[in-house]
């Protein structure tokens, strides 16, 4: 391996994602062409894809998602970390939350940094909650975290922003390259 290139991870926020590519830019995004685009010549380790399983009460999304996670499973290093969804309810509607990926995400994100496994990683999601363990990380590990950051000024985490070694946004560009057409 060339001394140059850094070890990298792509940690993704696997639903933060899809809603800030389909509320921007009305679209969906190739995950493949994506990480390779951030990627490039640096050594990628791995690929964390978090996401939570829709359960089989909804057939239609159900079977949606099964077709996109058998094409991630064909990406070369990736890892699915599944989440859960529980079922609430208020005033009689029913939804769901999504339980468990953000913990697991922030986890992997110190425990891999602990482990020496990356000198780099991209953190592909707006939320802010990531900013204590992304600090802790650059902070503590000497690692360096970018943000890579979907959506209008509103969507974006000020918190991330701050805390980051550095933002990566994407724009309609970059995003005309590695959306599914």
């Amino acid at each position: 391996m060339d001394s140059k290139k850094e070890k990298v991870i792509i940690y993704i926020d696997g639903s933060n994602l899809y809603f800030s590519a389909k509320n921007t830019f009305n679209c969906k995004i190739n995950i493949e062409k994506l990480c390779k685009k951030l990627v490039q010549d640096d050594n990628l380790v791995k690929i964390n894809y978090y996401i939570s399983p829709v359960g089989e009460s909804n057939p239609k999304m159900y079977v949606e998602q099964q077709k996109f996670l058998e094409k991630l499973r064909k990406i070369d290093k990736l890892k699915i970390i599944f989440g859960r969804l529980e079922k609430r309810k208020r005033d009689g509607e029913v939804y769901y939350v999504e339980k468990a990926t953000d913990v697991n995400l922030a986890l992997d994100l110190v425990l891999d940094a602990q482990a020496e496994i990356y000198n780099k990683a991209y953190l592909i999601s707006n939320d802010g909650d990531f900013s204590g363990a992304t600090s802790a990380v650059i902070e503590r590990f000497k690692r360096k975290i970018i943000y890579v950051a979907i959506g209008n000024r509103k969507s974006i985490s000020y918190h991330l922003k701050k805390v980051c070694s550095e933002t990566l946004k994407l724009d309609k560009e970059f995003i005309s390259k590695i959306k599914i057409k």
